[in-house]
């Protein structure tokens, strides 16, 4: 009986520690001005932190945190490359984004092919933007700081579970170099740019970001999860 309730008060101290660093991580972001999450209402803020805080409660609730976190960590970074791409270049201010432009296959360019990429990718935000692509610009943006935010808490619930910072950036720089190259390649194809890879990378590339994504599980369902979590905290607008 001892020995249960101390396992449960370690675990609720932990969880109320990667509450707490998160907290103080959402409020730095919400002020970053290389972001658009400033720009976005108190609710809306306050929601993403709700979902990210109960995210936490998730994961070290489950049989396995470890791989619950490494499970969202694949989500969260899949999504922040399809929309990271495009952000890549030599001047890109932040880190992660400077570090993949290093990769064989992220060229750091795509952004400069806008023009062919835009109509064929977001046809619908292609038609309801003025001449600079304004739409399809803050569509990049916002999609991209949502998701990489969202990793970046994982990235904190992992450093707590592995104790190991160093351990955790090493491994979500393998993810992101995996990630973004694998979504670089497929716009390439679909936008008929050209490929930089052969065709025995591509192969390997497909094969490793198929086993991430398989491992990861349904990525509609963990988000849904997610916000209904979140939901019990009943806050309004």
């Amino acid at each position: 009986m001892r020995t249960a309730l101390r396992k449960q008060k370690h675990s609720h101290s932990l969880l109320d520690a990667v509450r707490a660093r998160i907290a103080e991580h959402l409020y730095h972001a919400y002020r970053d001005p290389d972001s658009l999450l400033g720009n976005l209402d108190r609710w809306t803020q306050q929601r993403i932190t709700d979902e990210n805080l109960e995210k936490a409660a998730l994961v070290l609730s489950a049989n396995d945190p470890g791989e619950a976190c490494y499970r969202d960590l694949i989500r969260e970074i899949d999504i922040e490359a399809e929309t990271g791409i495009y952000l890549v270049s030599e001047d890109a201010t932040p880190e992660h984004l400077k570090r993949v432009i290093d990769e064989s296959g992220v060229s750091g360019e795509l952004h400069r092919n806008m023009r062919m990429i835009a109509p064929v990718v977001f046809a619908d935000e292609t038609a309801r933007s003025e001449d600079d692509l304004d739409l399809v610009k803050i569509t990049i943006q916002a999609s991209h700081d949502r998701a990489h935010l969202d990793a970046t808490v994982s990235e904190i619930i992992m450093s707590f579970l592995m104790d190991d910072a160093d351990s955790v950036h090493d491994m979500t720089d393998v993810m992101r170099a995996l990630m973004y190259t694998f979504h670089e390649d497929a716009v390439r194809h679909r936008c008929n740019l050209p490929v930089l890879l052969g065709d025995a990378e591509k192969h390997d590339l497909r094969t490793m970001v198929t086993e991430l994504t398989e491992r990861s599980g349904n990525y509609d369902d963990r988000a849904s999860e997610i916000r209904r979590k979140a939901d019990t905290l009943h806050r309004s607008p």
